[in-house]
């Protein structure tokens, strides 16, 4: 008789699981390859593999993986409604989508910083009229205020490929000025990159709201989002991945 009841049992969990819906598989798409949001692709490393995990351990509905997207494919994705979600964006980035898209509530904060070459300072006082001097870019990316300049012919913008590039484009001369994250300057000062090499203005370029962006056709995945950023503040699981990455605990909230 006992014998019979495993079988039974074992049966019976088998068939239970042949039943048991799969989970939604759901891309976080981002265009952002710099540290520590990805600081090394090829061994999964950054914030944002971590994120995933993180929000795995917090459902059983969705299944959540980390891909690498650049902007203009992005682009071209985000013209028809899709099933997945961008991570560590602000609704300013995307104006033209709003009608189409949901955003939750900021899961981090930062400041886009003006950066310079130390021995060639770009003070905020210097910042009014950039007449003559060359702005270094990150290929694919908008800039608020100095994409203007640059249509106006004041400017000059030269592109790296990536963002993690830009304080070696100025050191090689190559350019005035940039503009990179708070978040990135503080990983790459405490991981081996000399403050004292750079100069960084005061004023900042812009204050980032970094949230998650999806299409109106799921509005059941934003309300799951937004519950997570809600107990993000008190939960010891994400205050340890931010030290993890020398984020500081300022730039949680605003």
């Amino acid at each position: 008789m006992w014998f019979r009841f495993c079988i039974l049992l074992l049966s019976f969990s088998f068939t239970a699981n042949a039943y048991a819906a799969p989970k939604q598989q759901v891309l976080l798409l981002t265009y952002h390859l710099k540290a520590p949001y990805v600081i090394d692709w090829g061994e999964q490393r950054g914030l944002y593999f971590d994120l995933a995990s993180y929000l795995n351990h917090k459902t059983d509905k969705y299944q959540f993986k980390t891909e690498l997207m650049p902007r203009k494919r992005l682009d071209a994705l985000l013209a028809d409604p899709f099933v997945d979600v961008v991570v560590g964006v602000q609704p300013a980035w995307f104006k033209s989508l709003a009608d189409q898209m949901l955003f939750t509530a900021p899961f981090l904060y930062d400041k886009d910083m003006y950066v310079s070459d130390a021995r060639k300072p770009v003070r905020d006082q210097d910042l009014a009229d950039l007449t003559g001097k060359t702005f270094i870019g990150s290929q694919g990316y908008k800039y608020k205020g100095i994409d203007e300049i640059v249509a106006s012919g004041i400017l000059e913008r030269v592109d790296t490929l990536q963002e993690d590039y830009v304080l070696d484009m100025l050191r090689l001369g190559r350019g005035d000025f940039t503009i990179i994250s708070s978040s990135t300057l503080s990983y790459k000062f405490s991981h081996g990159e000399q403050a004292r090499h750079f100069y960084v203005a005061k004023t900042p370029h812009d204050v980032i709201q970094r949230s998650f962006m999806l299409s109106k056709t799921d509005p059941q995945l934003h309300q799951f989002l937004q519950q997570v950023i809600r107990q993000m503040p008190a939960d010891q699981e994400w205050q340890l991945l931010l030290a993890k990455y020398q984020i500081q605990q300022a730039m949680v909230k605003p």
